[in-house]
């Protein structure tokens, strides 16, 4: 599962035109809580979705629709501090003004990363 975007990530990238095979989808059933759904023989894609379903792409294909669809490329970077030797993960776009956020692990600087290109493409599209 922590393969696969979150349920908001998922939902924001239906928005900005992702349409792509996906092994898992989430749904919104009657109690308004975004359910995970996946299955190995079936692909999601968000045009042929049912409403309230939405295609989970997995981190990998989020990273490359952004690198294939708006040119945008990103890193995640692991660090290590000059001063206390602490270890980190920081995010790094092309063309983008670098800020060193320092997250714990990599899943946490990948979710951010992710949530930066979906607002740089948001911008763009106004």
């Amino acid at each position: 599962m922590k393969d696969f975007t979150l349920y908001q990530e998922a939902l924001a990238l239906k928005q900005l035109g992702f349409d792509e095979p996906c092994l898992g989808s989430w749904e919104i059933e009657k109690t308004d809580t975004p359910t995970y759904t996946h299955s190995i023989t079936t692909s999601y894609k968000n045009s042929n979705h049912p409403i309230g379903k939405t295609a989970a792409p997995t981190y990998s294909q989020a990273f490359r629709w952004f690198r294939e669809k708006h040119n945008l490329k990103s890193c995640i970077m692991f660090r290590t501090s000059m001063e206390d030797n602490k270890e980190y993960y920081d995010w790094l776009i092309k063309g983008q003004e670098v800020v060193y956020r320092h997250f714990n692990t990599y899943e946490e600087a990948e979710l951010a990363c992710l949530q930066q290109l979906i607002k740089i493409v948001k911008e763009q599209q106004k």
